[in-house]
């Protein structure tokens, strides 16, 4: 089954009232300073497009917010946070119709990003994707040695390769995300 919303997250001193007035369906999510706004499958113009930016302008007046957009059918993500007009971090894994891939990069690593992104799982699941050639035959042992060594490179010092799988990723970080930062975890 695959699914598709979108929706802002905003921690902010202003009334709701006042976030209503730019955002839809704004709610307190419990046992949080968090609100949810616009959650919900209509498409927000400017998702899945790396160098459009959402979070900015709504962060100058609301303090911190964060969008996160899940597309699960072509395995995307549009993910941005900002803080008080600046973006902290926006992470695109956006689909050419073929494969998923970085294409958009900016801001400082998160915490949620170390302990899933670059977890030691992601790591050996990168390996095993990487084991086999596009025609799905192993690689020799001294082509796979250049490429572990690659990969550790990657993990040791945080980084994405932009228009490449590197360091694996999906769709689905959008849930890890949310409960990181919101204690959702549906």
């Amino acid at each position: 089954m695959s699914f598709f919303y979108n929706a802002y997250f905003l921690k902010t001193q202003q009334p709701i009232t006042k976030v209503q007035e730019k955002l839809p369906q704004p709610e307190q999510i419990p046992n949080s300073d968090w609100i949810v706004c616009d959650f919900g499958d209509s498409y927000v113009d400017g998702t899945f497009e790396e160098d459009t930016y959402l979070t900015q302008e709504l962060s100058e007046e609301f303090g911190e917010v964060i969008f996160i957009a899940i597309d699960t059918s072509n395995d995307q993500l549009d993910y941005e946070h900002s803080l008080d007009g600046v973006i902290l971090r926006k992470l695109s894994w956006l689909s050419d119709g073929c494969q998923s891939t970085w294409m958009c990069v900016e801001g400082e690593i998160e915490e949620w990003e170390r302990t899933s992104i670059f977890s030691l799982d992601n790591l050996n699941r990168t390996k095993e994707m990487i084991r086999y050639d596009r025609h799905l035959q192993l690689l020799p042992a001294a082509e796979m040695e250049v490429k572990e060594q690659e990969l550790q490179n990657i993990w040791q010092n945080p980084q994405y390769l932009l228009n490449s799988q590197l360091p694996l990723g999906d769709a689905t970080l959008g849930m890890v995300i949310q409960q990181h930062f919101f204690g959702i975890t549906e």
